[in-house]
């Protein structure tokens, strides 16, 4: 019976590479799952902080010097990515 799991790269807000083993079918919810459920990727972001929920956020790459409209900042959001 062939493997179905898939290996996601995931780039921290460190700068640090890890690699999260997850089902073809998953979610972005699975991702922060199985990432969180490695010590060092806690020991990694939170240091002695205490932990108080997790989530994926995407992040854009705007030109220097950009002028952003308020509606555009609005439909932006905290930019922060739906579980499923």
């Amino acid at each position: 019976m062939p493997d179905n799991s898939i290996i996601i790269p995931t780039i921290l807000t460190t700068g640090t590479l890890h690699f999260a083993s997850v089902k073809q079918d998953c979610t972005a919810q699975d991702v922060i799952d199985s990432l969180v459920a490695l010590d060092e990727v806690n020991s990694d972001i939170l240091g002695d902080l205490e932990e108080a929920g997790w989530a994926l956020q995407k992040v854009r790459r705007e030109e220097s010097g950009r002028t952003w409209e308020e509606d555009e900042l609005e439909a932006i959001g905290d930019g922060e990515t739906a579980p499923s």
